[in-house]
């Protein structure tokens, strides 16, 4: 019986431990988030989808400028870019630019608030929006984030986000989409808070 409680006695202590781990980490994370002033970068994304037999890839890069300025563009296997300064948002096809209508911008907008969160790491760890669990790979912090908001349920189950340790920047996401398909964007050649001009 002693030993049944000792057993108890250890594990409510490990899960307490984690439990402040998990808060010390987000809160470094958040803490590196909200310091950034600017980020630039490459990415890879990989998307995986039930209906084809193998994966699709696509290149492009990423620059962001605090508080809010940032362009998402993919180079290959086709041109188109997305340019956020505040609320106004514009795309760019094929060197042609439309700034967004106010009926798409609520698509938009969301569409945005989670690219432009998923590479910078900034208000991703709201409990109202997310069910948050971080684990430790090494190298990496890895959260997995649970949707809770039903716009959001529906069109992701999870999203997992992997972030190094050394400089606590995001290093990779991870969407899995509610029909089973998944994207993978992989951030390389990242460079942080220096003078840049949002990419042209």
């Amino acid at each position: 019986m002693k030993k049944l409680y000792l057993i108890g006695f250890l594990l409510l202590t490990s899960i307490f431990s984690f439990a402040q781990n998990t808060d010390e980490v987000i809160e470094t994370l958040t803490q590196a988030a909200a310091s950034m002033t600017s980020m630039q970068c490459n990415f890879m994304q990989q998307k995986t989808m039930k209906m084809l037999a193998e994966p699709t890839f696509a290149e492009g890069k990423m620059c962001y400028i605090a508080p809010d300025k940032m362009r998402w563009e993919y180079t290959k296997p086709y041109a188109f870019a997305l340019v956020v300064e505040g609320e106004r948002i514009t795309k760019i096809t094929d060197g042609n630019a439309e700034v967004v209508d106010s009926k798409s911008n609520r698509m938009y907008q969301g569409i945005v608030n989670i690219i432009m969160s998923s590479a910078t790491g900034k208000n991703l760890f709201d409990q109202k929006t997310f069910d948050v669990t971080i684990s430790d790979e090494g190298d990496f912090w890895r959260a997995e984030m649970k949707p809770k908001k039903r716009d959001m349920k529906r069109m992701f189950s999870m999203l997992t986000f992997y972030f190094e340790k050394e400089r606590n920047i995001i290093n990779k996401v991870e969407f899995t989409e509610t029909s089973g398909d998944v994207t993978l964007i992989q951030f390389l050649n990242i460079s942080l808070n220096e003078n840049i001009e949002l990419c042209n």
